[in-house]
């Protein structure tokens, strides 16, 4: 995967960060429960820009 998609991956997943971050604080009240699923979508993150999740295109 080339520098600009990379960039790109990461810029859209700041949206699911925010959502989900916002969402995890309104039913738990907890910024503890924040911070984990930010390290969730983190890690997602980071397996789709290193290519841990490939399609079924790309194995076969």
């Amino acid at each position: 995967m080339d520098l600009p998609r990379k960039i790109g991956v990461g810029i859209v997943m700041i949206i699911p960060g925010f959502v989900t971050g916002g969402l995890v604080y309104s039913l738990l009240h907890s910024w503890f429960g924040v911070l984990v699923m930010e390290i969730i979508v983190a890690g997602c993150c980071w397996a789709v820009v290193t290519g841990k999740f490939k399609t079924a295109l790309q194995k076969s």
